[in-house]
């Protein structure tokens, strides 16, 4: 029986987004492949990558999904990484986007995708308000993927407010879960590391959360701070909110060593409240 690697080496790539969305994409290619380079094993972009959060720049920049796939797809094989391609705005038909990430593997091409469930309608103390739905329509499936580290899943942004999602990746053996990210200041400031840190610890897994860079001069300001965190909550790295790559080692055995000491998920009361899967149309 093969056994899975005990280390996972993760590159967060947080990039300085502006409106040339051209530049964008091109800058992310070239941070994937800095981070291959620094021995990442796995990349992580953020929300919406080569567009920022704002609904008019990503229905300028959607012309340029089909060629960020294909490229992303291309890094992946060439690095010899996996890459989960923050997200892009997807169209299947006429009408709203899906906000979907995409995961590739070398020389698998997609291997996974998630389309966001809940969409951020909402005006919050500090602004600025957005309402999602008016450009973007929500998924309906939840799921995981394996990579030789174990598995996998992935959600974005608005999703990691809700534990319930969290609770029913961790009883599907998830142990690794990445979060394309947009918070801005004011939600970023609040909550961001509040909530990378508790799923980590609801999950007793590994949570690696990517966020844009700040640009003050964008009118939806990112917060930054693209961070890590143990299945005991720790932050193992926080780049702060300026653009750049951080490679981070995650010491694996660190999920199965707290899931003994202390088993959280064994002791759920399942008799008390029920948990419901969607398995993959």
């Amino acid at each position: 029986m093969r056994m899975k690697p005990e280390t996972l080496s993760v590159g967060l790539c947080q990039l300085r987004q502006t409106y040339d969305y051209e530049k964008n994409l091109e800058r992310s290619l070239l941070m994937a492949e800095e981070a291959a380079s620094r021995g990442a094993e796995v990349v992580v972009f953020t929300e919406m990558f080569f567009s920022p959060y704002e609904p008019r720049a990503i229905s300028e920049a959607a012309f340029l999904t089909p060629v960020a796939l294909e490229e992303m797809a291309r890094t992946a094989t060439e690095g010899n990484l996996f890459i989960v391609a923050g997200s892009v705005p997807f169209q299947e038909q006429q009408g709203r986007y899906l906000n979907r990430s995409c995961v590739f593997a070398p020389g698998n091409g997609e291997i996974y995708h998630h389309d966001k469930l809940h969409l951020f309608d909402s005006t919050p103390p500090g602004g600025p308000s957005m309402r999602e739905s008016g450009f973007v329509r929500p998924g309906n499936r939840l799921g995981s993927f394996s990579l030789p580290w174990g598995a996998a899943s992935v959600i974005v942004c608005y999703d990691m407010r809700f534990p319930q999602v969290t609770q029913i990746l961790a009883d599907r053996g998830v142990t690794i879960l990445f979060v394309p990210a947009a918070f801005s200041h004011a939600t970023g400031r609040a909550h961001w590391e509040m909530l990378v840190r508790l799923r980590a610890v609801e999950l007793q897994g590994f949570v690696v959360g990517v966020q844009p860079a700040c640009n003050p001069d964008l009118r939806y300001v990112p917060w930054g701070h693209s961070m890590a965190a143990t299945p005991w909550g720790e932050v193992v790295v926080d780049l702060g909110q300026e653009e750049g790559i951080e490679v981070v080692s995650l010491d694996l055995s660190d999920i199965s060593r707290l899931r003994s000491q202390f088993p959280l998920l064994a002791h759920r009361r399942t008799d008390l409240y029920g948990v419901n899967w969607m398995e993959k149309a």
